[in-house]
């Protein structure tokens, strides 16, 4: 059986791009398809009460979308979905889930849409080098697009 697909989301327009180029892809390949949120803590203050409270408020938006991404993954998909959360860098994290499940065959990222640039993730991957593919989804990419690149239209 072919290994998962991991997309990486933050609440932005492009995120949902990747998701459901994941979620479609999944789906074609009969494989699950992996949701991370990553909380940065980096920039947290050394404030107790302050920091707990900074934490737990970052969790509960991070609960929030992904509620909101899966009623929308439900809307045109089937396909099994396992939801993370998870605290630290976003690169070392993306890093260590492949590293320790051993089963995702693809990374599916979205370029910023709005900037000069790719955005940080994307931009931090291609110069670390990754042992699976990564596919990066232009962030203003129409649904219908999506899924005509995945066979479905």
């Amino acid at each position: 059986m072919p290994g998962n697909f991991l997309a990486v989301i933050d609440g932005t327009q492009e995120c949902r791009a990747a998701v459901r180029y994941a979620a479609r892809r999944s789906e074609i390949a009969s494989t699950k398809l992996i949701i991370l949120v990553a909380i940065d803590n980096q920039e947290q203050t050394h404030w107790l009460g302050v920091e707990k409270k900074i934490i737990e408020e970052a969790e509960n938006n991070a609960k929030l979308l992904i509620e909101q991404l899966r009623a929308n993954i439900r809307s045109f998909s089937n396909v099994e979905t396992n939801y993370e959360i998870k605290h630290g860098s976003k690169i070392n994290i993306v890093k260590e889930i492949i590293k320790d499940t051993g089963n995702i065959d693809y990374l599916v990222l979205a370029s910023n849409d709005e900037a000069d640039t790719p955005g940080e993730l994307v931009e931090s991957i291609s110069k670390s080098g990754f042992s699976i593919p990564v596919v990066v989804i232009p962030g203003n990419i129409k649904d219908e697009t999506i899924d005509k690149l995945v066979g479905l239209k």
